[in-house]
């Protein structure tokens, strides 16, 4: 059976189909410009985010040249001050410093000595100390004596494990008694 509709088109009501298609296709319409309104938004953060990674990469190249130059700039600087270190360590900070020992050296001289010449020597864990040195004879004794007792209260002022190596010579000129003498200290 075929059904025919024989009113005027505008007094035909239209078919449920067709109505469908017409509600199908504003739908259709409606996603096609969601789908392109959030390409657009998302390739526009694309483009944003892409020219700051850019950005990012430019600074980081930067920085890398800089972190670069800070480390040839730390080696340089801990090349250089390992002599200072070394020195301070050694001569400044060490427990017995070589002012303690000058500084005994010149308390501890008696009158009749005169001192020639001084000298510390460290090398690594081995010090040792130089002292040359001219004596006259004392009032109360003979100037090895002096010697003698001016050594050992020296050597009370260094560590406990100190060895002492002493040298002397005697001569005399014009009727005095000089005594030379050489002693090493080493610790």
């Amino acid at each position: 059976m075929i059904l025919i509709n024989l009113l005027p088109a505008e007094l035909r009501k239209e078919s449920a189909a067709r109505a469908s298609l017409l509600q199908n296709k504003w739908l259709l319409n409606g996603l096609a410009v969601g789908f392109l309104l959030s390409t657009f938004f998302l390739h526009l953060q694309y483009q944003v985010v892409r020219v700051e990674h850019k950005r990012l990469l430019e600074e980081w190249a930067v920085l890398e040249k800089d972190s670069s130059r800070v480390t040839q700039l730390k080696t340089q600087i801990e090349q250089g001050a390992k002599s200072e270190r070394d020195f301070l360590q050694n001569y400044v900070n060490s427990p017995f410093s070589t002012t303690m020992i000058l500084s005994s050296v010149s308390q501890l001289l008696p009158l009749s000595v005169w001192l020639l010449e001084l000298k510390v020597t460290r090398l690594g864990t081995e010090n040792t100390f130089l002292l040359k040195g001219i004596s006259l004879p004392g009032k109360q004794g003979t100037s090895i004596q002096d010697i003698e007792k001016y050594l050992s209260e020296l050597k009370d002022k260094f560590p406990p494990r100190t060895e002492i190596v002493l040298t002397t010579s005697r001569q005399v000129k014009e009727d005095r008694e000089l005594t030379l003498f050489t002693a090493v200290f080493k610790w």
